[in-house]
């Protein structure tokens, strides 16, 4: 029965497209066996953790896609 070692990526991980980065993946040993989408949302705080306060106090909130996908490959 084979053994396998399992690897979960963000599109939020790496500074490269998702394509390039799946590509290097699958040169590696590495299947795709799955995708999820989901929002994240964030609050910019800025640089020096003060942040670009709105009028309620509160910093800048942008949401953001993150792709994760579920890898697999064989242990070796």
């Amino acid at each position: 029965m084979a053994a396998y070692e399992y690897k979960i990526v963000t599109s939020a991980d790496s500074d490269e497209d998702d394509e390039t980065m799946l590509n290097e993946l699958g040169e590696d040993g590495w299947e795709l066996v799955g995708v999820t989408t989901s929002e994240v949302t964030y609050v910019d705080a800025g640089e020096d953790g003060g942040g670009a306060a709105d009028a309620d106090g509160e910093g800048e909130e942008y949401v953001e896609e993150v792709v994760s996908y579920y890898m697999k490959r064989t242990k070796a």
